[in-house]
């Protein structure tokens, strides 16, 4: 899931999700960074202001999970715990 940037401006954003993704549900999010942290998923990258962060919620909502926080943020890294990372393919 790539931010189309020529649609307008991206932000990065943290969603956080409740479990973990199986690596099917990690190929939803293409160009995104997703950490596992204890019992929580974190996927941060870059959306599009303009419906960006919706377009993520209904694929979170798709795959079943439970949000427990979305934010915009400006850091490559969630914070909390030190993550186990991996790259949405």
């Amino acid at each position: 899931m790539e931010p189309n940037k020529s649609a307008g401006a991206v932000r990065r954003y943290e969603f956080r999700v409740l479990g973990l993704l199986s690596e099917r549900a990690r190929s939803a999010f293409h160009g995104m960074d997703i950490h596992e942290v204890p019992v929580e998923t974190v996927i941060c990258g870059e959306v599009a202001e303009d419906g960006g962060v919706q377009e993520v919620m209904d694929v979170l909502q798709m795959l079943g999970m439970r949000v427990v926080s979305v934010r915009r943020t400006s850091v490559d890294r969630p914070s909390g715990r030190t993550p186990v990372t991996h790259r949405g393919e």
